[in-house]
């Protein structure tokens, strides 16, 4: 056995063992429609890459089983299979399979030992067809523009949504393409907190500055509450679609709700509770400040030299504490980095016949154990992603002067309390017009998109660019992953691309606790921490001579109407970090603001899924007197401005 089936083999067995896991949680939730979806195509997911690497490194037993699995898991994701105990040991006698054939040799022939379950399983995906070719009687009732832009698994959703006593709504909704990205997205979460997004459907146009569409939507109730908070969004319009419809042989409702848990990433077990650590952490920082404020008051009118230098260095002991304590929260992420995504992308350039070279930078880099889990899927998807999309074919490389073996670089960091995680690659990046294209067959102008708009087209679930099904792509299944990761996590995905050199795609995760060398200022009456990293000058005044850089204000990038002009205002010089996205030979900008406090090393919390709110803000951190500054993202705050 080669070093890479040995690796693929110790990854499958762990995507195995979180398919039992999902296994378990689908039979409490076979009923409940809405989770039984998502649990089928997060099984469909790790059974599809089982499927492709088992096929490119010669286990073909695995590939096969996985093959006939993932069918019927489509037909379970769309309600045509009834998920009952038989069908599901017939799903963990697959995976019973599937682990045993990963205990032997590989094989380019399939086992006739595993013929039986194969053949049950094609048994159940004959059930899946039957199901399919009567799914009509929907289709026909829906008004007829609406029924032709949904697919078959819409027909099935809306089929599911109606039997489990959700009504259907059309949401029509305009906006501007400004700012068509943040309402389309605030919509969505708006309308998921009380129903289900069934499908997008593109709208006629009103006039060429708006992106109109419409959302068949299934919920019991359409509430005033949620049309007031849609209305402040952008031009909203809704009607409900009255359909009966005779009842269903195949799934059927449950009568209580279901308790599976939510489908966030499986857990790392830690030997400490989390929230226990942080109090101890907290403690720390309270213990400092008391001890200090004791040994001020001690001293009174009398402070001299030796108290401050003693202050400093019981600061200085702190601060170790205080690190050392964060440290017991993390691991090394370069297992995630070489387990999750270089090993993966080594299969795939072997199964697609690129000659690809791969590079880990920031492998030291600490992550928390529960992001660790939840960056793991997103990454593998982003590897694969630059295998298949962006790394060119030797011979295409050559004609284009470059070296037929392509690079990829993972790389980790951190920033202002937040860990990046990039993956470059340096091939021929990323193509805006076919983006368009693809567009155009969703129903989306987008000949007036930006190309950051352009570029988060690529995240909505089931777009593709490409040109035909294969086992690696054409599904529309991976970079939507990414993103649903990333708003889990609190997080954000960004991408660059170079047009013939490369694409960056960078993950942002906030930590929730982390100790970060800043230089914290003032603009207004709030303090604000930026990372000192990024700092390469803090002493000009504002109307002194400096390097050709642009000028901003940090009040107008906050929002503030202006500044207190009777201050007299100061400049730092900002560059961005190494590993942006952005930086495209960026060489930074002065900002001027009201004043330097000072450089700190400072505990920063994360604000969590609540910072996505502000824009440019990723943390708070609590300075040595226990006052409060907020952590900016500078660069995030200057693309946003």
């Amino acid at each position: 056995m080669t070093e890479e089936q040995r690796l693929f083999v110790a990854d499958a067995q762990e995507i195995v063992e979180r398919l039992y896991r999902d296994l378990e949680q689908l039979r409490v939730a076979r009923n409940a429609g809405r989770r039984r979806r998502e649990l089928a195509a997060q099984i469909f997911r790790r059974v599809h890459t089982l499927k492709g690497s088992g096929a490119s490194l010669g286990f073909k037993s695995v590939s096969e089983i996985a093959h006939q699995f993932e069918g019927i898991l489509d037909g379970a994701r769309l309600g045509r299979i009834e998920l009952t105990d038989a069908a599901l040991d017939t799903f963990e006698d697959a995976l019973d399979g599937i682990a045993e054939i990963l205990q032997g040799p590989p094989s380019e022939t399939v086992d006739s030992k595993f013929q039986p379950i194969i053949a049950r399983l094609k048994t159940l995906g004959e059930q899946s067809k039957k199901q399919a070719a009567i799914e009509s009687g929907l289709r026909t009732a829906l008004p007829e523009d609406i029924a032709r832009g949904l697919s078959d698994y819409d027909v099935q959703h809306a089929r599911e949504a109606i039997r489990e006593g959700a009504k259907l709504f059309i949401v029509s909704a305009g906006f501007p393409i400004e700012t068509f990205d943040y309402g389309f997205r605030e919509l969505s979460k708006l309308l998921g907190q009380s129903g289900e997004v069934i499908a997008t459907i593109p709208g006629q146009a009103s006039n060429a500055d708006e992106i109109n569409f419409r959302l068949l939507y299934a919920a019991e109730l359409l509430s005033r509450e949620v049309l007031r908070q849609a209305s402040s969004l952008g031009r909203i319009e809704h009607e409900q679609l009255l359909i009966q419809l005779p009842e269903s042989p195949i799934v059927k409702p449950s009568d209580k709700p279901s308790t599976v848990a939510s489908l966030l990433p499986d857990g790392v077990p830690v030997r400490i509770e989390l929230n226990q650590l942080d109090e101890l952490i907290s403690s720390a920082s309270e213990l400092f400040r008391q001890t200090t404020n004791a040994l001020v008051t001690f001293a009174g009118s009398s402070r001299t030299d030796v108290v401050d230098r003693t202050i400093r260095n019981l600061r200085g002991r702190f601060v170790e504490l205080e690190e050392r304590l964060i440290k017991l929260r993390l691991v090394p992420i370069n297992e995630v980095l070489e387990r999750g995504a270089s090993r993966a992308g080594r299969i795939a350039a072997r199964q697609l016949g690129k000659e690809v070279e791969f590079e880990i930078v920031g492998g030291e880099v600490g992550i928390e154990k529960s992001l660790a889990g939840i960056i793991s899927d997103p990454l593998l998807h982003l590897v694969r992603n630059a295998i298949t999309h962006g790394i060119e074919d030797p011979d295409e490389r050559r004609a284009a002067g470059k070296n037929p073996t392509g690079h990829v670089t993972l790389a980790a960091s951190n920033h202002s309390g937040r860990i990046h995680i990039t993956v470059t690659d340096d091939g021929r990046g990323i193509d805006l017009t076919r983006i368009v294209e693809a567009a155009a067959q969703h129903g989306i102008p987008g000949e007036n998109l930006s190309m950051d708009q352009c570029l988060r087209l690529i995240f909505r679930p089931g777009f593709s660019t490409a040109p035909e099904l294969s086992d690696m792509s054409g599904r529309g299944i991976g970079l939507d992953v990414v993103d649903r990761a990333m708003e889990i996590a609190g997080g954000e995905v960004r991408v660059a691309t170079e047009p013939g050199a490369s694409t960056t795609f960078a993950m942002i995760v906030p930590a929730a606790l982390s100790m970060v060398k800043s230089v914290v200022v003032r603009c207004g009456e709030q303090l604000y921490a930026i990372d000192a990293a990024c700092v390469t000058q803090t002493d000009a005044p504002a109307h002194s001579a400096g390097p050709e850089l642009p000028l901003l204000d940090l009040a107008t990038l906050l929002g503030a109407n202006g500044y207190d002009e009777s201050v007299e205002r100061v400049v730092i010089n900002w560059k961005p970090p190494a590993t942006s996205s952005r930086s495209n030979g960026d060489e930074g900008y002065r900002i001027a603001l009201d004043g330097i406090v000072g450089r700190q090393e400072v505990l920063v919390r994360s604000l969590g899924r609540h910072g996505a709110r502000w824009a440019g803000v990723c943390g708070a951190a609590e300075m040595f007197d226990g006052s409060v500054a907020f952590v900016l993202d500078l660069e995030e705050l200057i693309r946003s401005s």
